[in-house]
């Protein structure tokens, strides 16, 4: 093996410099001068700091170097260096991570993409919002960027794949730590319906209060656009659209009924000059989409015996809870679970009074 510019960002990265830190060396050195000097002739340590100049030292070693990558080999995951990232992750505005860890295409990264956030606490009209702009998206061919997290990202990832389209998950924890777990599934489920899955962080590393509002930048860092969907005054799909400004990308947002607290933040964002979020095909015209609508088949989608008995009796139309009780001959706790499984399919939709429906 022999040493190669991909594996020194590698080191960089490991080394656990903050990218603050790290891309200030890169401003100074290119990735070879600083693995031949460090500690030769670039010795001082105030320049790089007491912490970064230590481990850099201690984790300049190939032969470590190179057993680690064949161990994110063997666990699937790969790495993106930033000398390769996508021109929209190398602005400065992001403040770009020295690598990406990754599962799934990465060429996705160079694809028209729009991402959409909103809330975790999100209303029925926020859900209905998110899966219809997201589905219509699709149909233009525009890849979908969210951060995996509940509520408006979950249904617009869960809506891309049942669309047949592809979209971008951006982590705010390691690859192999995904939060929620309750989102195990989904983040399964993009990966088998050829979508990506990237985080900044080392596999391992759990989330924490500051990881999520971090990798917001690289949502909006990679999308064209930003469509917030729903968001409370404090909602941190705020931070995302904070950095879509900074990052001089077209901000959106979905219009919603002025009592509804959950959407006061989206709602101002509206006042403040957003775009209003109507349609995919408005959303493309404004981006400069070169579009042309596209069919697709339906994904198919794997029903036990019970998630298919609810399946028929909604066909029929909607029902509330105890009436598919008595319909399906189910018990409650039972049919709970099995309404869950069949939300998270993006199947089934619940509305207000404990009714249930078809999503489409």
């Amino acid at each position: 093996m022999e040493l190669t510019e991909d594996l020194i960002y590698y080191w960089l990265s490991v080394s656990g410099l903050s990218p603050r830190k790290a891309n200030a060396l890169l401003s100074e050195y290119t990735p070879l001068e600083l693995w031949e000097g460090i500690g030769k002739t670039l010795t001082s340590v105030s320049f790089f700091g007491e912490r970064a100049y230590e481990a850099l030292i201690r984790y300049r070693n190939f032969d470590y170097l190179q057993r680690s990558v064949d161990a994110l080999d063997n666990d699937g995951i790969s790495f993106l260096p930033q000398n390769r990232f996508p021109e929209c992750l190398i602005q400065s505005e992001v403040d770009p991570p020295i690598i990406l860890y990754y599962r799934g295409d990465i060429s996705l990264v160079h694809t028209n993409c729009v991402a959409v956030v909103g809330t975790r606490a999100c209303s029925p009209y926020g859900k209905e919002a998110a899966t219809r702009l997201v589905t219509d998206l699709c149909n233009y061919n525009v890849t979908i960027v969210s951060g995996l997290a509940t509520g408006i990202d979950m249904y617009a990832h869960r809506a891309a794949v049942q669309a047949n389209g592809k979209t971008i998950a951006v982590l705010g924890s390691g690859l192999n730590d995904v939060q929620p777990v309750s989102n195990i599934p989904l983040y399964r489920d993009i990966l088998a319906s050829g979508g990506l899955v990237l985080s900044e962080y080392a596999p391992s590393r759990p989330a924490s209060k500051y990881t999520f509002p971090e990798r917001n930048r690289i949502v909006s860092g990679l999308s064209q656009g930003v469509i917030v969907v729903e968001a409370g005054l404090k909602s941190g799909a705020l931070i995302t659209a904070d950095c879509a400004l900074d990052q001089n990308r077209t901000l959106f947002a979905v219009p919603s009924n002025i009592t509804n607290v959950k959407a006061l933040g989206s709602n101002r964002l509206l006042f403040d000059g957003a775009i209003a979020a109507l349609t995919a095909e408005d959303i493309c015209k404004t981006l400069n989409f070169s579009f042309g609508k596209i069919e697709r088949k339906e994904r198919a989608v794997q029903l036990d015996i019970f998630e298919q008995k609810i399946y028929n009796i909604l066909s029929g139309g909607d029902e509330n809870f105890d009436s598919l009780v008595i319909k399906a001959e189910i018990a409650p706790p039972k049919l709970s679970a099995v309404l869950s499984a069949l939300e998270i399919k993006g199947i089934v939709q619940r509305k207000p009074s404990n009714v249930y429906g078809l999503t489409h």
